[in-house]
């Protein structure tokens, strides 16, 4: 008896999925700015295709949260005043210190396992300065939070910030000793997980997402302009 089996062929992307992932992409690693204009024609010479899937493209980045579109003006990379910000970050917490404590109950193993792995090359990242994976890897720490949570509500409300999270991130950590302070939280946290302490982790955890909304004035309505 032939025991074969057929495997189920993966579907292409379409030019839609590739236009959302490079554009998400840009605007993650900064190399669209906070706040700046999105020039339709551009991104159709940029990336080579007609206006019909940078259009369905811009559609699905505006409901992640990442592109502002306002009438009569234009199209924008999103930006945050510190209202949103500070929002923003308290919603994060929540997700995250219910995932960290769930994920910690479930399996606490692997969970501790897979994040001293990831501040390993976070650590190795940041003493080489490169900035560009130490940010990648700091993603992946706090996706992996919600790896063995076993609650997908959790996991996809966190999904619905994370593109947004992530260019955040990486806009601050250009902001002096930022990264410094970042690293060390990690740190802090993997510890105090291994020494069960969770909630010391939780509060750790409060310190270091709602760091974005004290590292500018309150007087700063826009994030885009530090």
């Amino acid at each position: 008896m032939n025991n074969n089996k057929i495997t189920p062929i993966e579907r292409p992307l379409s030019l839609c999925d590739i236009a959302v992932e490079r554009i998400r992409n840009a605007i993650i690693n900064g190399s669209y700015q906070l706040g700046q204009s999105l020039s339709e024609s551009k991104l159709v010479e940029t990336l080579g295709i007609s206006k019909t899937p940078i259009r369905e493209a811009i559609l699905i980045l505006k409901l992640e949260g990442l592109i502002s579109v306002i009438p009569q003006k234009g199209t924008f990379v999103f930006t945050l005043g510190i209202d949103e910000v500070m929002k923003l970050g308290h919603y994060r917490y929540t997700l995250e210190s219910f995932a960290i404590e769930m994920s910690n109950a479930n399996n606490s193993e692997h969970l501790i396992s897979d994040l001293s792995k990831i501040c390993s090359l976070m650590t190795q990242a940041h003493n080489q300065d490169k900035r560009k994976e130490y940010l990648e890897l700091d993603t992946k720490f706090h996706e992996t939070i919600f790896k063995y949570c076993e609650n997908e509500y959790l996991k996809d409300g966190y999904k619905q910030i994370n593109g947004k999270v992530a260019a955040v991130r990486n806009h601050l950590s250009l902001r002096p000793h930022h990264t410094d302070k970042s690293l060390q939280e990690h740190l802090v946290i993997v510890e105090l997980l291994k020494n069960g302490e969770i909630e010391e982790v939780k509060s750790v955890l409060k310190k270091h997402i709602t760091r974005g909304e004290r590292s500018y004035p309150e007087t700063v309505e826009d994030i885009a302009n530090i």
